[in-house]
């Protein structure tokens, strides 16, 4: 569909200062500012045909549970598998910064949307039927606008209620505080237990600065490449494999982690796809 945006004088102040940021020589100043700034699906609206024809797109996506009802699944199922804006991109053909276009990768993730959750597994999606009181309601709209049309034409997605592929973030944060209580609801799924943690080297997880692995029994780390991680896939499922499933793993691994969840939950192993939630905690605390 066309993408129509209506001018509004937000729109335009943000354009402007956009402008005036790039012209800043210093390039702290120039963080700075466009830490500041909003970001552009906040700034612009979109026009009334827009809109219309996206909520009759959206009369043809699946129900997704709340954050909270999504927590209380994975609590429960132990294993979950996110396919978020990122993954979807990957789908419909458009790059990320995480891993260069890979067919493999793409077919992979639609296999994952179009099998649903099941015992061992719980898949979770982008919840575009926000209310528009939700704070990320702009966001959906302006990634649904561009990309949710190619997604259905693509994905057959079933006729079940899927997770929340943002709940760690929902359930966890809120008006950048931590939620402590269900930051130590979340800990539960390795607590007293061995772990594996699947990531970069340059992984905040590393460190631990917010402890949330002071509960376990045991931690390993098992290293993946800053890019293209989806191409050590089968070495990354045959290291894994080394350690028995009385181990949990804990996946920050961008699309790859969504696979690894899917593949490894259903051969017993638990699997966290846990993607970039303690990156965002971490920068709440050291605000």
């Amino acid at each position: 569909m066309a993408i129509k945006y209506q001018i509004t004088p937000k729109y335009i102040a943000w354009r402007i200062e956009k402008i005036l940021c790039n012209l800043l020589p210093s390039a702290a100043l120039r963080k700075k500012l466009k830490a500041s700034m909003p970001r552009k699906w906040d700034a612009i609206s979109f026009s009334p045909e827009n809109m219309k024809k996206y909520q009759q797109i959206l009369q043809n996506y699946p129900d997704v549970l709340s954050p909270e009802e999504t927590l209380e699944f994975a609590l429960k199922t132990r294993s979950f598998s996110r396919i978020g804006d990122g993954e979807f991109n990957t789908i419909v053909g458009i790059r990320n910064s995480f891993n260069d276009m890979d067919e493999k990768l793409a077919q992979r993730l639609k296999e994952i949307c179009e099998s649903g959750s099941d015992d061992n597994c719980l898949v979770c999606l982008n919840n575009y039927k926000l209310p528009k009181s939700h704070p990320t309601y702009t966001w959906f709209v302006y990634h649904g606008t561009r990309h949710l049309e190619d997604i259905l034409a693509n994905v057959a997605l079933k006729k079940q209620k899927y997770g929340d592929a943002y709940f760690l973030i929902r359930t966890t944060q809120s008006k950048g505080v931590l939620l402590e209580e269900n930051i130590k609801r979340l800990k539960s799924l390795w607590n007293g237990q061995k772990l594996l943690i699947v990531c970069n080297r340059k992984s905040p997880l590393i460190e631990d600065k917010l402890n949330i692995f002071d509960n376990v029994l045991q931690k390993e780390f098992l290293y993946i490449p800053d890019r293209n991680a989806f191409s050590s896939y089968d070495q990354l499922v045959e290291a894994i494999k080394k350690y028995d499933t009385s181990w949990r793993v804990y996946l920050e691994a961008g699309a790859t982690a969504s696979v690894l969840a899917w593949d490894l939950s259903h051969l017993g192993y638990q699997m966290f796809d846990m993607g970039d939630f303690y990156k965002r905690s971490l920068a709440i605390v050291e605000k």
